[in-house]
């Protein structure tokens, strides 16, 4: 077993034809064909269900030992990547995943400044939900995640909170309650509300704290996206509730209004996450500390 042809199994694994996984490595298909079935020669087990590899499909065997493979032809990129920067044939690459907010609304100025020092550095962004991205750390595919959740307790990564990444009330500007006095939970009730779609973290949280204060909401529309949410709210289809980075622009600008949700209990902040083990790159290192530098003000 050798590291070609672990990357001969994970480029087929992913990209689920033989011709695609030829064209990237500059092989032949049938150089591909001759990979696959030496290494199962090799570990004395069938890694797919089939041998004419016309339909990709992998045993049990197979996903227990792509799991592995995975990683290590990850580590291997990684590896090759870092040699070529001390050989200066490349400037390197930075993998960032990020959940919606902070990669929306936080990160911009942060990837700007870390390119104007590194010209020549590649930034990558991955927007995902924070599952998705805490995997890819998990798998050595991203330098670094930054995600909203309510905690990180993962023993194989390291986490450093950043912002608190609370949720507030919007409004457009001539809504009854933007202007109300002091609002209790049940003031909310007598309104129509503009939902995130159900299972997302910001709708946990806000059912959570629904059903501790009993409020029953008259759900006029439920939306999957943040910019969705917002326009809903603008066109008067109800308020809303959403993080509070997310809105600042609109609220400078008059366009909607903010307030504290009542009785809530602040649960979710950013994170950046890395790989415990990861090889931390100079890139890495810089921006790690740019993310805490950039915080630390906001945090006191």
């Amino acid at each position: 077993m050798n590291l070609q042809q672990l990357k001969v199994f994970v480029l087929t694994v992913q990209l689920k034809k033989l011709y695609l996984v030829a064209q990237q490595l500059e092989i032949t298909q049938p150089t591909v064909t001759f990979h696959l079935n030496k290494l199962q020669e090799e570990l004395g087990i069938a890694l797919f269900h089939t041998k004419s590899y016309h339909v990709i499909k992998l045993t049990e065997a197979g996903q227990a030992f792509y799991h592995y493979a995975s990683q290590i032809h990850s580590l291997s990129s990684e590896a090759e990547a870092t040699m070529d920067v001390y050989r200066g044939t490349a400037a390197g690459v930075l993998a960032v995943g990020s959940t919606h907010t902070p990669a929306t609304y936080l990160l911009p100025p942060l990837l700007k400044q870390l390119k104007a020092s590194n010209p020549r550095l590649t930034v990558m962004l991955d927007v995902r939900p924070a599952p998705f991205i805490l995997d890819k750390l998990k798998r050595y595919e991203l330098d670094i995640g930054i995600i909203s959740n309510t905690r990180v307790d993962d023993p194989e990564l390291v986490s450093k909170p950043l912002l608190k990444d609370d949720l507030v009330l919007i409004f457009p500007p001539d809504h009854a309650l933007a202007s109300a006095g002091e609002l209790q939970p049940g003031d909310l009730a007598e309104h129509p509300f503009v939902s995130h779609e159900p299972g997302s973290i910001s709708r946990q949280l806000i059912d959570r704290w629904a059903d501790s204060n009993d409020v029953k909401f008259q759900i006029s529309l439920e939306v999957s996206g943040t910019e969705a949410l917002k326009a809903a709210v603008k066109h008067g289809l109800g308020y809303g509730m959403i993080a509070e980075a997310a809105v600042q622009e609109e609220q400078l600008e008059g366009k909607l209004c903010t307030r504290a949700i009542p009785k809530w209990v602040p649960e979710r902040q950013i994170y950046a996450v890395r790989h415990r083990n990861k090889l931390i790159t100079p890139a890495l290192q810089m921006f790690w500390k740019s993310l805490a530098e950039a915080f630390s003000e906001q945090r006191k």
